[in-house]
């Protein structure tokens, strides 16, 4: 029996289940203040969704850092800089993706006769545009660049730790 690939693919599974449970804690916090920002505080779609993702972004990285990937071995100042620009990908992907898709939505005649109401156009706008950047965007990156070793570190080492003149 090949103990060894058994091995790997429990690993393999069990590192996806962590980064679904991180996506979905990170999804509540991010949909949660979205949602509140547009519906209750009365901000339009962009804003709202940028509140989202700054809040779901740092549930994210957090949590990923510590349990997800336990990415002890990169330096922290390395992953935060890596994150970040992934993170903005990501922030802007949300912002004008859920921008652009409520648009359609707000504007579709067909949802009108529906009878659709304008915050469920939001929700599924905002839905729709997080799992594709979530799957096709984030976690990609994540797991090949952000909580890695990876030559843009040294890089970033050369710059973060660069002597003062």
């Amino acid at each position: 029996m090949d103990f060894t690939g058994i091995k790997h693919r429990i690993i393999k599974r069990i590192w996806l289940l962590k980064a679904m449970i991180v996506s979905q804690l990170s999804a509540w916090a991010d949909f949660g203040m979205s949602f509140a920002a547009f519906a209750w505080i009365g901000l339009d779609a962009s804003y709202s969704a940028a509140i989202g993702a700054v809040t779901g972004g740092a549930v994210n990285c957090t949590l990923n850092y510590r349990w997800t990937f336990r990415a002890g071995s990169c330096p922290v100042a390395n992953v935060a800089v890596k994150y970040a620009l992934v993170w903005i990908g990501s922030l802007l992907l949300n912002t004008y993706g859920t921008e652009l898709l409520n648009n359609m939505f707000q504007s579709s005649t067909v949802l009108d006769s529906w009878g659709v109401a304008r915050n469920l156009r939001f929700t599924v706008a905002r839905l729709s545009v997080s799992l594709l950047a979530s799957v096709f965007w984030n976690l990609l990156l994540q797991k090949v660049f952000v909580y890695r070793n990876v030559a843009f570190d040294r890089t970033l080492n050369r710059l973060i730790h660069r002597p003062a003149h």
